[in-house]
């Protein structure tokens, strides 16, 4: 198989590099690269923007596993996620949250500590720019011919900027991202959930005009008083109503 392609994004311009390889499990895009990127970011800026126009249920789970794969704890908060009249994201719980934790001390988690799950990427000229993008191959995922992307920062993350590494799966016919894996950078180390689950699967679905992320999902090994334990982390999305 001849090697993946590779896209380099400098200023505002997306210039292709090399020829689309034959893509192990499907056919290759027919479109030039730059116009499948940029495509991609054009509706990423229209689903963030709509995002922020409903308002919807949230479930956190955070489970500890045994070593047969069995859930021993357990932590669930559902609440409603809504704009306050400042702009800003607020959550309004739904009843106490559930712990039956057996060694994480988790007893509330605040929105804010979401923001390490990559829901949509700012993908403006000027942040493509510092992107290094990637195609890799094709994927089938759920009746959806897809094609596989790396994104990763070509430069240091800036103060006050955040920016995204890993992979997309953008849907071969409507060039929508369908499904991503990866971590916002930098790195988080506060927050109810510390420096675990740093990266994080998520999905999207459709709501209405638009994808929006549905589920997502981390496994981790987490370090509780010097004790090993394995963790997982589930979050849906549900109910959203326009407001």
């Amino acid at each position: 198989m001849r090697s993946p392609q590779r896209l380099s994004l400098l200023a505002a311009a997306l210039l292709l590099a090399a020829v689309p390889p034959a893509a192990p499990q499907g056919e290759g895009p027919k479109q030039p690269l730059d116009e499948i990127v940029r495509h991609v970011a054009e509706k990423e800026a229209e689903y963030a923007t709509a995002h922020r126009l409903y308002d919807y249920e949230l479930s956190i789970r955070v489970q500890e596993v045994d070593g047969q794969g069995s859930v021993v704890g357990e932590f669930e908060q559902v609440g409603e996620v809504y704009l306050d009249p400042s702009d800003r994201r607020r959550m309004r719980l739904e009843g106490n949250p559930r712990v039956d934790l057996t060694k994480l001390e988790i007893s509330r988690l605040e929105l804010g500590e979401f923001e390490f799950i990559p829901l949509f990427l700012d993908l403006s000229p000027e942040q493509l720019a510092a992107y290094e993008v990637t195609y890799l191959t094709t994927e089938r995922v759920d009746e959806i011919d897809t094609f596989l992307f790396r994104f990763q920062p070509n430069r240091p993350v800036r103060p006050g900027e955040t920016m995204f590494e890993g992979i997309v799966w953008v849907d071969a016919r409507k060039l929508d991202i369908v499904r991503l894996h990866g971590r916002w950078l930098p790195v988080r180390s506060t927050g109810g959930l510390k420096e675990y689950f740093r990266r994080v699967e998520v999905f999207r679905e459709p709501v209405d005009d638009y994808l929006f992320p549905t589920f997502a999902r981390a496994d981790d090994v987490l370090t509780v008083r010097d004790f090993p334990l394995n963790g997982r982390l589930v979050v849906r999305f549900r109910n959203h109503k326009r407001r």
